[in-house]
């Protein structure tokens, strides 16, 4: 399972790549309230179950990666609520979202994944097997790189135009429209009265800026491409604090963000510039992050893991 800020995603899959069921709810998060988690949480699962025809009992392992496990008390309910939806500690593996990202990124092997998703964190593992991380503060505190952080600056970009403080952006007209409203002062019912503030709704307006960023926009290309260079200062930092800078690694990023191409280009390019040996890889969207976990149960279970199943496993995902 892959649990999000976003999205649930569940599948059941056999020691050669067959998939056999897939199941989608909302959010699972752990910073979500906790009826909310066991609600979409328990759901995929039992959907899942039941599209598989399986119980839990028939299942070898069930290999989790979840968001927002940062302290030790998100640990201890993350296996408080695993188990009052009956997921043995025996049979369950829980990880967090950053790890089993690092884990469909590079297989295992050294190297660093960069997520940018609703929020983004980075996470590494070099030759020696030191771990280190880095983002992953939250919305409030950074994100940075992330969709929601990208709405934040350009909702601030949309009141300085208002305001006459900033640039005139294309984005004030492109947010009128998204909104059903005639003035840019109405946003403000919007974001804080209908929307609550509510994070994963906010964060879909960075498709927005993304748009008026390809149309020509250069306040929105601004934050696109402010975006890519923060999600690779994350990278070079969890490079150097693992001595990694030199060595023949493996970078990628996983989430929706890596959609923009402008994100990409100054991504991949400050990567190439100060990773010399690193191989970048093609950034894994949409359901595709789930391979994490994915690789974490085939090396728990000594299954072997080539190429080509990878491939195989990637492009099931992807039907």
């Amino acid at each position: 399972m892959d649990i999000g800020k976003t999205k649930t995603f569940a599948i059941i899959m056999d020691e050669v790549g067959q998939v056999y069921a897939k199941a989608v709810t909302g959010p699972s998060g752990m910073w979500l309230k906790e009826e909310t988690i066991v609600k979409n949480l328990g759901e995929a699962i039992k959907e899942c179950l039941s599209k598989g025809n399986l119980s839990l009992d028939e299942l070898d392992l069930i290999s989790i990666s979840w968001a927002d496990l940062d302290t030790r008390a998100d640990w201890e309910n993350a296996w408080r609520i695993a188990e009052k939806l009956g997921l043995s500690k025996e049979k369950t593996i829980i990880e967090h979202d950053a790890v089993a990202a690092y884990y469909a990124v590079t297989w295992g092997k050294p190297g660093i994944a960069m997520i940018a998703g609703t929020g983004s964190i980075g996470f590494g593992i070099n030759k020696r097997g030191e771990r280190a991380r880095s983002g992953g503060w939250g919305w409030i505190i950074g994100d940075e790189g992330s969709a929601y952080w990208i709405a934040i600056k350009a909702l601030n970009a949309v009141s300085r135009a208002y305001d006459g403080r900033g640039e005139k952006t294309m984005l004030s007209k492109k947010l009128k429209e998204y909104f059903s409203i005639e003035n840019e002062l109405e946003i403000l019912t919007k974001i804080y009265k209908e929307m609550s503030g509510e994070v994963k709704e906010i964060a879909k307006i960075a498709k927005i800026v993304d748009e008026a960023a390809n149309e020509g926009d250069i306040i929105a290309r601004r934050i696109m491409e402010e975006a890519g260079k923060e999600l690779a200062l994350c990278v070079l930092s969890i490079a150097k604090r693992l001595n990694m800078e030199k060595d023949e690694i493996i970078v990628g990023g996983i989430g929706g963000v890596y959609k923009s191409k402008h994100v990409r280009r100054v991504f991949h390019k400050l990567l190439e510039e100060n990773l010399p040996n690193a191989e970048i890889r093609e950034p894994l969207i949409g359901y595709t992050p789930i391979l994490g976990p994915i690789i974490i149960a085939f090396k728990k279970l000594n299954i072997p893991l080539s190429e080509e199943k990878v491939e195989s496993i990637l492009a099931s995902l992807s039907e």
